[in-house]
C-alpha cells in the first residue's frame, strides 16, 4: 500500500503529521511523534497509519445497535430503563456521531433532568447511560464515556417507605383476591421483588430445606443476573406448601391456572393501598421489601444479615435502613467497660 501513496511529513503545534493522497483526496494524520526521527520510524507501519476508518455511528445508530445487544442480555424491565433514558438523551442531544460526544453532554442531560423529575431518577439516568456507553467503548465506537466521572445528584435523605404492622394488617384485610393476599404476604415475609415472585418455579422451591433458589432463565433476568437463595421461614414455607397441587401450572402465584402478569399485581395492589386510605402515600408494592427490612432491623436484626437476605452487593445499599435501629446500638456499646478511680 506505501508504494502506491505518496506523502509527506509536516508540523503543527509540536507534532509531525503525515499529508497524503488516497482515492484521489488529501487526507493526513497524526503520527503521534515530536521528533522527526520518531515519525520516520512511524511511516514504516505506513499501512496502519492510513488505514481508513469506518465511518462513525451516529446516536440513534448506535442506540439501535444497543437495544440488540440489550434485549439478549437484559430483563424487559431492565431494557425499558435503558429505552428511556438513552431516547431521552437522544432528544436532548440529538442525533451526532457517537464519537463526539463529551462530558458536557453528560452535563447538559443532568441539569436538563434535574428541572423536572427528582434528583434519585436523575441518578438512576446517569448510571443507565454510562452503563450504556460502557458498551460503545467496549465495542470501540468511542474512545472516553462521557458519563465517566460525572457527579452524581445529591438526593435529599428520605427514608425509605414501609408498612407499619397495623397498616399492613388493614391492607390485608381490605383485599379479596386470596391470589393478591397470599402474594402480598409472601413478600413481606421473603422481601422478594415483585417479579422474582411472579416468575417463581415450584422447580426454585426446597420445601423440605425451606429455601428458594432465585435464578435466570430465558423468559426471565435476576437483578444483575446473579443467583441466590432465599430461606424461607415458617409461615412462609406454610403458605407455599398449602398452595402446593392447587394448579397444574409450573408457577407458584397464579390466576386461573396462569402466570399472573407484573403489571396487574401493581394495579392490584395500588388500588387497596388507595382504598385502605392509609398515610403514607408512597406506598408501591416495592415497599413490601422495605416492610420486610424495615421490621427485621427494629427487632434487632444486624444490617450485615439484612443485607445477605435481600441480596444486596453493597452494605451501602441497606444503610438506608439504619436509622431504625438506634436503641440496638445502645447495647452495643455499652459493651465498653472502663474502670474510672
Amino acid at each position: 500500500m506505501s508504494d502506491r501513496i505518496k506523502f509527506s511529513l509536516f508540523k503543527r503545534r509540536g507534532i509531525y503529521y503525515i499529508l497524503y493522497w488516497q482515492g484521489g483526496k488529501q487526507r493526513w494524520k497524526s503520527t503521534g511523534c515530536k521528533q522527526k526521527g520518531d515519525a520516520l520510524k512511524a511511516l514504516t507501519n505506513l499501512d496502519k497509519l492510513t488505514k481508513e476508518r469506518p465511518p462513525d455511528k451516529t446516536l440513534s445508530q448506535f442506540i439501535k445497535d444497543f437495544f440488540t445487544y440489550a434485549e439478549g442480555n437484559y430483563s424487559k424491565g431492565t431494557v425499558a430503563i435503558y429505552r428511556a433514558a438513552l431516547n431521552r438523551f437522544l432528544s436532548l442531544i440529538g442525533d451526532c456521531p457517537v464519537s463526539s460526544l463529551t462530558p458536557q453532554h453528560a452535563d447538559a442531560y443532568k441539569v436538563g433532568r434535574l428541572q423536572a423529575i427528582s434528583p434519585v431518577t436523575v441518578n438512576i439516568d446517569l448510571r443507565t447511560l454510562r452503563a450504556a456507553f460502557n458498551v460503545a467503548k467496549r465495542w470501540r465506537f468511542i474512545e472516553h464515556n462521557p458519563f465517566t466521572g460525572i457527579q452524581l445528584a445529591n438526593p435529599p435523605e428520605i427514608p425509605p417507605s414501609f408498612f407499619t404492622r397495623q397498616d399492613f394488617q388493614k391492607l390485608i384485610d381490605l383485599v379479596k383476591e386470596n391470589w393478591l393476599k397470599e402474594i402480598i404476604v409472601f413478600a413481606a415475609l421473603t422481601g422478594m421483588r415483585r417479579g422474582e415472585i411472579v416468575n417463581l418455579r415450584w422447580r426454585e422451591v426446597d420445601l423440605t430445606r425451606k429455601v428458594i433458589h432465585i435464578q435466570s432463565d430465558p423468559t426471565f433476568r435476576t437483578k444483575h443476573g446473579k443467583r441466590r437463595t432465599i430461606p424461607l421461614g415458617d409461615v412462609a414455607a406454610h403458605l407455599l406448601l398449602s398452595r402446593h397441587g392447587r394448579s397444574v401450572s409450573e408457577y407458584v402465584f397464579t390466576l386461573n391456572d396462569r402466570k399472573i402478569a407484573e403489571g396487574w399485581v401493581s394495579h392490584k395492589f395500588k388500588y387497596y393501598v388507595y382504598e385502605a386510605r392509609l398515610n403514607d402515600d408512597r406506598l408501591h408494592f416495592h415497599s413490601l421489601r422495605h416492610t420486610f427490612a424495615s421490621w427485621l432491623v427494629q427487632d434487632g436484626v444486624s444490617l450485615y444479615e439484612v443485607q445477605k437476605l435481600l441480596g444486596h452487593s453493597s452494605i451501602a445499599v441497606t444503610q438506608v435502613y439504619s436509622h431504625l435501629q438506634p436503641e440496638q446500638m445502645h447495647e452495643t456499646v455499652n459493651r465498653l467497660k472502663i474502670e474510672m478511680n
